[in-house]
């Protein structure tokens, strides 16, 4: 089973600055393509655990970098399951 946590943001930008950011900030965050049963337009979202995504939100709000979404997927038996995380 695999489980992880994916923001969207409403450009490749935002989402290229908001891994450099939090990088540097020492959070392992990857650069991923966001999955089309999100959106059908392309685009980049950063893959991370879900440890800690408080403390994300607020460290990438500190830059003024919009949050679109936040997404738990979950893998399991060939099966993905995606579900929206509240914005709060």
């Amino acid at each position: 089973m695999e489980e992880y946590v994916f923001i969207t943001f409403d450009s490749t930008n935002f989402a290229l600055q908001a891994e450099d950011y939090l990088k540097k900030n020492n959070f392992s965050v990857t650069i991923i393509p966001t999955p089309r049963e999100v959106t059908q337009s392309c685009g980049l979202s950063i893959r991370l655990n879900s440890a800690g995504i408080d403390e994300v939100k607020e460290i990438i709000g500190t830059q003024k970098i919009k949050i679109k979404s936040i997404y738990f997927l979950k893998k399991e038996n060939g099966f993905k399951k995606i579900e929206e995380v509240k914005l709060s």
